[in-house]
């Protein structure tokens, strides 16, 4: 089963954005979050985030 355009299709119109879920994740605060787990993340050549520094 080949499914090639499945992949070119915006994820917005694949997921029902009324769903509670989808709601959840535009009310979380990201930047706040990101920011936090910033100072504990390891970064290497290529990744984002590679690795979480033990506290």
């Amino acid at each position: 089963m080949s499914t090639p355009g499945f992949f070119r299709s915006r994820l917005d119109s694949m997921i029902d954005l009324r769903y509670p879920l989808a709601v959840l994740a535009t009310r979380m605060p990201w930047a706040q979050i990101e920011a936090s787990l910033a100072p504990r993340c390891q970064v290497l050549p290529g990744l984002r985030c590679a690795a979480f520094t033990a506290r």
